[in-house]
């Protein structure tokens, strides 16, 4: 009967069903409220927040305007072919019509991931890792919030099959559209440097540069927006850091808060923490930037799931904000890691960071639109235990694979 069991587990159709009906339930909930209370950015903006920017952004092409004044959300903070090209092409069209062609194009970021995984993973892997695309909740705020994430996460997930597989010729452009859609792909330089793919690194860099030069020429104030934008935020008072932000360096800065009796409504940027605050926040990115450095180089330059997946993990550690959805970055590292481990260990890392967080057990105003941030409300425990959900699979993830090098695979079966 064990044997049986086990080879029920093992076939592939199994779980791609239970999958297929866990997206279908995500694709239900899309248009009603059930699974808005158990994320703060559903719970608190209406479905398509995010997608707006690029709509505006879009517009502002059409009408001669600055793509980076562009006054929505937190403001547009992608390179200049993004909105040129996405932008644009969804600003052709009423919102309503945009985003659900936007939901269109993700859906089939997703089925071309699916298509690949089948073709690449082992027969008796290859369920569970079909499965785990399909039922990952931060897919689901991906949806949502009209994000393109998951498009990024989907090209880094192409360019890892690709440089495993050795077909590093047009892995580039994997790339270069990773940094199109989101630049903190950018954070891979140092990955793609010990893996010696130079030749990637040329196509990407030369592509972004020289797609995004010409409007920068044109609009010379724009590249200064862009560069604040991502690396000191868009100054909004209050938004320092917020109950929609799960990455480690928005906890510490809730934490010294809440220690130093700072409220976090008056908070815009680090200078607002006191003097030791800011200086702990900036030294603890500086150390892990350096441990991911020194952590790369003890890998061979073969090991490209590994090298990407412990970037990919730095990123969520040292970058100021990292929203729930952001955790699709995780899935093709987690979905590529377990292909080549089929390690237990990864399965549990999977399952607590695709669960919601408590967030609907301590929301404040659940379900009401508009600038409410429930955090201000929380005890610091109350904090620490809703990004400790993510945030600890995640440290232990990144941990594993500090320590690992080529004699020691960061997972086995054991």
């Amino acid at each position: 009967m064990a044997l049986t069991n086990k080879a029920w587990t093992n076939r592939p159709t199994p779980w791609l069903v239970a999958g297929l009906f866990v997206h279908a339930f995500f694709l239900f909930a899309l248009f009603n409220d059930f699974l808005r209370p158990f994320f703060n950015d559903a719970s608190h903006t209406r479905r398509g927040f995010d997608f707006g920017v690029f709509y505006l952004a879009g517009q502002a092409l059409a009408e001669g305007r600055d793509i980076y004044s562009v006054q929505g959300a937190f403001g547009f903070r992608y390179l200049p072919p993004f909105a040129q090209i996405i932008g644009r092409f969804f600003a052709l069209f009423q919102p309503i019509t945009s985003y659900i062609l936007h939901l269109c194009l993700t859906e089939l970021f997703l089925a071309i991931n699916l298509w690949l995984t089948w073709r690449w993973v082992d027969e008796y892997r290859r369920g569970i890792a079909i499965f785990m695309w399909l039922a990952y909740s931060p897919y689901f705020l991906e949806l949502y919030m009209g994000q393109v994430s998951f498009w990024a996460a989907s090209l880094l997930f192409w360019l890892i099959v690709g440089l495993e597989r050795g077909q590093g010729r047009w892995t580039g452009l994997f790339w270069a559209g990773a940094i199109l859609v989101k630049p903190n792909a950018l954070l891979l330089v140092p990955g793609l440097l010990r893996l010696r793919a130079f030749r990637v690194l040329a196509l990407g860099l030369l592509i972004s540069l020289l797609s995004s030069i010409p409007y920068f020429m044109l609009h010379p104030d724009s590249f200064t927006a862009f560069i604040q934008s991502n690396t000191q935020g868009a100054h909004i008072k209050g938004a320092l850091t917020h109950a929609g932000n799960l990455g480690l360096q928005g906890g510490l800065v809730s934490l010294i808060a809440k220690l130093c009796n700072r409220p976090l409504a008056e908070l815009s940027t680090l200078n607002d923490l006191p003097v030791a605050g800011w200086i702990i926040i900036y030294i603890s990115q500086l150390i892990l930037l350096l441990i991911g450095l020194f952590a790369t180089l003890r890998y061979r330059p073969h090991q490209p799931v590994q090298i990407i997946a412990l970037w990919i993990c730095t990123f969520f550690l040292v970058y100021k904000d990292i929203w729930e959805h952001h955790y699709v970055f995780l899935l093709p590292i987690l979905i590529a890691l377990y292909a080549q481990s089929f390690s237990p260990k990864l399965l549990w890392v999977f399952a607590f960071i695709a669960l919601p967080t408590p967030f609907i057990l301590i929301d404040i105003e659940s379900g009401s639109y508009g600038a409410i941030d429930p955090e201000r409300e929380w005890a610091i425990g109350t904090s620490l235990l809703y990004r400790g959900s993510k945030l600890l699979p995640l440290a232990y993830l990144w941990f594993t694979l500090c320590r690992a090098n080529h004699a020691k695979p960061s997972f086995s079966r054991s």
